[in-house]
């Protein structure tokens, strides 16, 4: 396992610094409003929005790692996955609630996305996502167990009504604090729209600590 010097190296050298940025609603981000509650008023929240059967996911969610393996204790990463009104993208978000209910999801993550990007499995079925998972060393039963339990069900819908709360116009996209929405594009980089991110996380802690007094 990297320590988390390790990863906050990597994080570095996979994004070099790039110059700051101050984002434009309506071109880096879209405000939300009024905002949604977030999962831990005590951090700064930011959920991913995502799919395993999204492509520009896939290409996202490794980058996305590397940053969110270097943000301040301040701030709470979060993942919740969604269909977006794409029937064949449900049961692969059912799974990442079972599999996160059963911590197994950093273990099985980048092999479910490669399985369905890099091997073409397509896996849009229940019974065809559970076969795989079997083969990847987790009891089948278990899984299935979990599945349709009360409590994925339950994430699942809040995840679709947070999704349609905040208008969610497609995956990938990054919510910070439930007021600000960037919706990342697939422009081989990701690093820009990184940066916007990060722009917000500084604007969200200036509007917490409220007016410094020392100011004119």
């Amino acid at each position: 396992m990297k320590s988390a010097a390790a990863l906050v190296l990597l994080a570095a050298l996979a994004f070099p610094a790039v110059a700051a940025v101050d984002p434009v609603e309506g071109r880096d981000y879209q405000r939300i409003n009024p905002p949604v509650p977030t999962s831990d008023p005590a951090k700064i929240v930011v959920t991913q929005f995502f799919s395993y059967q999204c492509p520009h996911c896939f290409k996202f969610e490794k980058p996305h790692a590397a940053w969110a393996a270097t943000l301040p204790a301040d701030v709470k990463s979060e993942r919740a996955a969604v269909s977006i009104g794409h029937a064949g993208w449900v049961p692969a978000a059912r799974a990442f609630y079972a599999l996160s209910a059963m911590q197994k999801v950093p273990a099985i993550d980048d092999a479910f996305f490669g399985a369905i990007h890099r091997q073409r499995l397509g896996l849009t079925d229940d019974a065809g996502i559970a076969a795989w998972i079997a083969k990847q060393g987790i009891d089948r039963a278990e899984f299935e167990k979990m599945s349709g339990s009360f409590g994925v069900q339950l994430q699942m819908r809040r995840a679709e009504e947070l999704s349609r709360k905040v208008r969610l116009p497609s995956v990938p996209a990054l919510l910070v604090e439930g007021r600000y929405l960037v919706p990342v594009s697939d422009d081989g980089d990701f690093r820009d729209q990184l940066a916007v991110v990060d722009a917000l996380i500084a604007r969200v802690r200036r509007e917490r600590a409220g007016p410094n007094p020392a100011s004119p």
